[in-house]
């Protein structure tokens, strides 16, 4: 599925598990269903409703929020956008795959949310490590008082679930703040994945501050040293 039959599929879902009445009845992560199962026997799956869903009484709209998880050798987990800053850069300075084949191959999947897994594989040949407690205490630093989730980072994604978390994992940005509409969707967490690249192979920056900008509430300025695909403000 591309990132839009995605998105239907995901709504369709919503409403066939009484999305909107569990959030009025304060019901939170009631309803669990795999969207992916990845050749390894890796489950990527949908928890909701999250606790920041609501529903605007003024309006009627829902604001969607749910749980990207991960089941993968035996561990059970939410991913975050954090997890995946951290995962993309441990895979550049301690796997040594290629920033720039990473940025394009995610660049393109980012476009319509298809990856061509094998061509992948050939394009972004690493060394499979698991993040080392060094990158995981600065991790964990960066988040200041925020939570981390550390066992979305115990272990390395493979290629394949990397691309199958993402796709989910961005796609509640489109449901709430649709590219169709004028906002920035999807966009805005590629900003911070390419960020991430960009410091893996510079110095002008550091990890700290790509994960203090996801974390961040507010719109960052995007970073005149790095060009982006697409604008995001």
């Amino acid at each position: 599925m591309n990132f839009q039959q995605a998105g239907t599929y995901l709504l369709n879902q919503f409403q066939q598990h009484s999305f909107a009445d569990n959030v009025r009845n304060n019901k939170r992560h009631v309803s669990q269903i795999v969207v992916e199962t990845c050749t390894n026997g890796t489950e990527i799956f949908i928890s909701f409703p999250g606790y920041k869903a609501k529903i605007i009484e003024s309006s009627g709209k829902i604001v969607f929020d749910y749980r990207a998880n991960i089941h993968k050798n035996g561990i059970n987990t939410a991913l975050s956008h954090a997890n995946i800053i951290a995962d993309i850069y441990n895979k550049i300075v301690h796997g040594k795959m290629n920033g720039q084949e990473l940025r394009k191959a995610l660049v393109n999947f980012f476009r319509e949310g298809v990856a061509d897994l094998p061509v992948l594989a050939d394009s972004l040949p690493y060394k499979r490590t698991d993040p080392d407690s060094k990158l995981l205490a600065r991790v964990r630093k960066a988040h200041l008082q925020k939570p981390y989730n550390l066992a979305g980072n115990t272990f390395d994604l493979s290629l394949e679930e990397l691309f199958c978390s993402l796709k989910w994992i961005v796609l509640q940005e489109d449901i709430n703040y649709p590219i169709a509409n004028g906002f920035e969707g999807r966009k805005m967490p590629l900003a911070r994945y390419l960020e991430t690249i960009f410091v893996a192979e510079n110095d002008l920056y550091t990890l700290e501050d790509v994960i203090q900008r996801a974390l961040s509430h507010s719109r960052p300025a995007l970073w005149p040293e790095l060009t982006y695909p697409f604008k995001t403000r």
